[in-house]
């Protein structure tokens, strides 16, 4: 079976890619690496890989784990009323108290696709099963649900790609293999000031296909303390 552009340009969680060109990762530069967007592919499927490992370099002044936060990856789609929207990405708290990662999400129906920098990540637990943590037992982590947007580029047949957007993502995981996690995806203008638009787009529900994980925090990706934007109503 041929597989999209879309999922050609995403990688699953890895503990790291090798892409012609780049080097290996340095082995003094601890810490995990995760699910990344390695390649950018044009509509006929010709892709142009990225030179940007995922390792966190482990420091004294990181900040240390606690129960609470986490980490994301995911990849897949969901069956909506035009058919299918495929996602991927990942999203993750550094030392220093910064969150890094990076989303797409791609409406087949319409062509139109959102590819957006993380700048904020909230985790929480809620009473529904999850998250069944993927690396190892950890049964003291039961954070299940996640919050996570920023920034972002909106393109358009015809139109092409446009700056000035923002978008917005709740996630459950409720265990492996991801056949009832949930994935909830939103797009809105934002003005040259930050301010939020009203909503372009959304859509979401149960996974068609795919995985979504949520991580306990480490030295790597060290808990930092989250907060969704106020548009962002927290969902039981």
């Amino acid at each position: 079976m041929r597989r999209s552009p879309f999922l050609t340009a995403l990688v699953a969680v890895a503990w790291f890619l090798l892409v012609p060109g780049c080097d290996e990762p340095d082995e003094e530069f601890l810490g995990d690496t995760s699910f990344k967007i390695t390649q950018t592919c044009d509509e006929l499927g010709n892709c142009d890989p990225e030179c940007e490992d995922t390792w966190c370099e482990v420091c004294e002044d990181s900040n240390p784990p606690e129960e609470g936060g986490c980490w994301i990856t995911g990849i897949g789609y969901v069956i909506d009323a035009n058919g299918r929207d495929n996602f991927g990405g990942n999203g993750m708290p550094m030392k220093h108290s910064y969150i890094r990662g990076e989303w797409e999400h791609v409406d087949h129906a319409t062509g139109v696709k959102l590819h957006g920098k993380v700048q904020y990540l909230y985790c929480r637990h809620v009473e529904e099963p999850g998250p069944g943590q993927p690396s190892g037992p950890d049964h003291n982590f039961n954070i299940n649900q996640a919050y996570y947007g920023g920034p972002g580029r909106r393109y358009t047949p015809g139109v092409g790609w446009e700056e000035g957007f923002w978008f917005d993502v709740m996630a459950e995981d409720h265990g492996e293999p991801g056949k009832t996690d949930e994935y909830f995806f939103s797009m809105r203008p934002m003005g040259p000031g930050g301010q939020a638009g009203a909503e372009l787009y959304a859509t979401g529900g149960v996974l068609g296909g795919g995985n979504f994980q949520i991580h306990p925090p480490n030295a790597g990706h060290p808990f930092t303390e989250g907060e969704v934007p106020a548009w962002v109503p927290l969902q039981p």
